[in-house]
């Protein structure tokens, strides 16, 4: 099977080609540009009506949307690789919960972060919706990073998928504020970045 990944460099199309990456899998990378919105035009709306990154598409057709739904079917499909801990056990239910919690409650802050005008009208309310972002992202990051489980991963078993999506969120931090308020995490990251497989991925997105 062969994969296409709609995405661009420096996006959360990363994750999906860092999990394509480790799993040895052929896929192709097709850049949107995003500095120019070009994903939030019609015609990429013709595959993902979020009008966001990354989408997967197989050769057969099938598009996938949301990242962490494409890491878990990528996962079911290529179990082999174990990229995330066997269904039903503990260990894979931990690895879903914080990949979750990235997704659903520091993913999004992100896009306040950096395009606050998207919620709201005023140059004031643009800054204070940026603000509060920033604050709420870094208190949430601490969550995460006090449920550091292993050295240096996520779970003390080893090596995950949620490793992986960590990294690619975790980059777009301050890096002095990371390394000195989330140690574990910049731990973490440093380990994934150094990891073999993922030396092309990394290049085009961590600068």
């Amino acid at each position: 099977m062969r994969y296409v990944i709609h995405g661009a460099p420096g996006s959360g199309s990363g994750i999906v080609e860092a999990v394509c990456a480790e799993l040895g899998v052929p896929y192709e990378v097709r850049d949107l540009d995003a500095r120019n919105d070009e994903h939030r035009g019609d015609a990429y709306a013709g595959l993902n009506p979020h009008r966001k990154m990354p989408t997967l598409e197989t050769e057969d057709g099938e598009i996938l949307t949301e990242s962490v739904a494409i890491v878990i079917a990528l996962d079911e499909r290529h179990p082999e690789a174990g990229l995330l801990p066997p269904p039903g056990s503990r260990d894979r239910a931990q690895a879903l919960r914080w990949m979750v919690f990235l997704a659903t409650e520091v993913y999004p802050l992100v896009e306040m972060v950096d395009y606050p005008t998207r919620f709201v009208d005023s140059a004031d309310g643009a800054a204070a919706i940026r603000e509060r972002a920033e604050a709420l992202q870094r208190e949430r990051w601490r969550v995460l990073e006090a449920n550091v489980g292993g050295s240096p991963y996520c779970l003390a078993s080893g090596f995950s998928a949620t490793d992986l999506y960590i990294t690619k969120l975790g980059v777009w931090l301050d890096r002095e504020w990371r390394r000195e308020h989330l140690p574990r995490v910049d731990a973490l990251i440093a380990a994934v970045l150094a990891r073999p497989r993922l030396a092309p991925v990394w290049a085009r997105h961590v600068r």
